[in-house]
């Protein structure tokens, strides 16, 4: 087997949070709030429902092949060609992925922290440890992630519980002043991000607990919903509808911070957990990525694929987009159209093609 690891359920939900929020939770609210303004929360709890069904095909499809991830079963399913294609369209869009959270990883650290690095240097940098960590396998990417996403998630909560004396209420008002449309509109980018929990699909046959799988999907949702409608509201709070002009409401409210002149302008913090929950969240597509495609190859080891692909990743970093605002453009007005896509577009029609024919190893 190419993956002799196990992981528990709550490590799963662990890997599926940090795959999810770890890049988008410094600019998700903004992101929700160029359309919903200080309703952005409303578009939070939407996307959050929105999302539940791609869990569930997820886990649904994972169920009906035991055993197997997405890469194989889609040859099950599909037929043995038609299905590899299929399984290589997916192999290529986690490449894709995976390639445009280095570029963000590297452009935040320059454009917020290191201006005069180059950004192949901090790309290649990231990509290396990630692939340090891929190496070891699931079992080690699992047992880091369940230390630092707690550390993660606290931290961030943390910066919003010291901004509370530049919270308030009136920057709430009037509630529903956005059209549903807007409300809507704000909803997809979210909508797209928690619909990464497709991923999911590759990391089922390795659970310890096969029954806990539709669980696992399905309960990851409302706990990223319920972190990225917090920090909408705080963000919300702080700043008022105008932090639908920021690119980081996150870093921005660390940076209003001043308790008694002793807690003050806690930044280094973010920057710690952006650059860990970023690592991580690179860390999980490029296990994914090698894994599958060792898969797709009929390889019995996925470690030798870890450097051809790291040197992909690299080059695709930097080739994904001329400059910051491109990148900018394509995540948001783009990547929701394909992320769901792959998420939700696909991933449900072979589930129905899978329950036409009565395919897979255990029924529902």
């Amino acid at each position: 087997m190419l993956e002799g690891g196990k992981i528990s359920s709550g490590q799963a939900v662990f890997l599926n949070i940090t795959m999810i929020i770890a890049t988008a939770m410094l600019a998700v609210p903004a992101i929700a709030a160029v359309h919903a303004r200080q309703d952005a929360w409303l578009s939070m709890l939407l996307a959050t429902l929105l999302a539940l069904p791609i869990a569930w095909v997820t886990a649904s499809l994972g169920t009906l092949f035991p055993g197997k991830t997405l890469v194989e079963y889609t040859e099950d399913i599909l037929g043995k060609w038609p299905g590899k294609l299929l399984g290589l369209l997916y192999l290529l869009w986690f490449i894709h992925i995976c390639s445009i959270m280095i570029r963000e990883y590297g452009n935040f650290l320059i454009d917020v922290f290191m201006p005069e690095t180059p950004l192949i240097v901090i790309n290649i940098l990231g990509a290396a440890l990630a692939a340090y960590t891929v190496k070891n396998g699931l079992e080690v990417l699992a047992r880091v992630n369940q230390i630092f996403l707690p550390i993660i998630l606290i931290s961030v909560i943390l910066i919003f519980l010291l901004a509370l004396p530049e919270m308030k209420l009136e920057r709430f008002l009037p509630v529903f002043e956005a059209e549903t449309v807007k409300i809507f509109k704000g909803a997809i980018v979210p909508w797209g991000w928690m619909g990464e929990i497709i991923t999911f699909a590759m990391l089922i046959p390795f659970l310890a607990q096969p029954g806990q799988t539709r669980h696992t999907a399905v309960i990851t949702i409302p706990l990223v919903g319920l972190f990225f409608t917090l920090l909408a509201v705080a963000s919300v709070a702080v700043f008022g509808p105008v932090f639908s002009n920021m690119n980081f409401p996150v870093l921005n409210a660390a940076r209003v911070i001043n308790i008694a002149n002793f807690i003050d302008r806690p930044e280094p913090i973010i920057m710690a957990i952006w650059i860990i929950g970023g690592l991580l969240k690179i860390s999980i597509f490029y296990y994914v990525s090698v894994l599958g495609f060792a898969q797709w190859l009929n390889l019995k080891d996925y470690r030798p694929l870890v450097l051809p692909v790291g040197v992909i990743l690299i080059a695709l970093s930097i080739a994904v987009a001329e400059n910051m605002l491109e990148l900018t453009h394509f995540l948001g007005n783009v990547s929701p159209y394909e992320l769901l896509t792959f998420e939700l577009v696909i991933p449900l029609t072979l589930l129905l093609i899978a329950l036409v024919r009565r395919q897979g190893g255990n029924r529902q």
